[in-house]
């Protein structure tokens, strides 16, 4: 395993054992729940929107590592972004699993790029976009 693996591997674990954004918000602008049946990930969002920013975000997983890791991710990188720029950044972190481009994240989000690896393992892929999907939804709903 090179260099870059061991600590995209150590990010994901961190994240897994220790998730940002867990405190739940008391009066959330929007909330939305997602399942990956294939393997039992569960994930609720509470977000709070004023002017066109996601002010504040919680994300409740249970699931897997890679499902718990990728939620942390997205809370820490789409809190305090506008909505519109969450909603591009759901695409393009979907578009890091289905095509062979490599996604252009801004320095203060290149720790999405630990789960690009998981797009060796289709099954796999859900677990990491799970977060993001119900985001997405959540979004819709504003």
């Amino acid at each position: 395993m090179s260099i870059t693996q061991d600590l995209y591997k150590e990010l994901i674990l961190e994240h897994a054992r220790s998730p940002s954004h867990k405190t739940r918000l008391p009066s959330p602008t929007v909330s939305e729940e997602g399942v990956n049946r294939s393997c039992g990930d569960e994930v609720e969002i509470e977000i709070s929107v004023q002017d066109g920013v996601i002010k504040e975000i919680c994300v409740m997983s249970r699931g897997c590592s890679i499902s718990t890791a990728s939620g942390s991710m997205m809370a820490d990188v789409v809190e305090g972004i506008q909505v519109k720029q969450a909603q591009e950044l759901i695409k393009k972190f979907k578009a890091m699993f289905t095509s062979e481009g490599d996604p252009k994240f801004s320095e203060d989000m290149e720790e999405l790029y630990s789960l690009q690896g998981v797009r060796k393992y289709p099954i796999r892929v859900k677990c990491a976009t799970l977060s993001w999907s119900t985001l997405g939804q959540a979004l819709k709903s504003l």
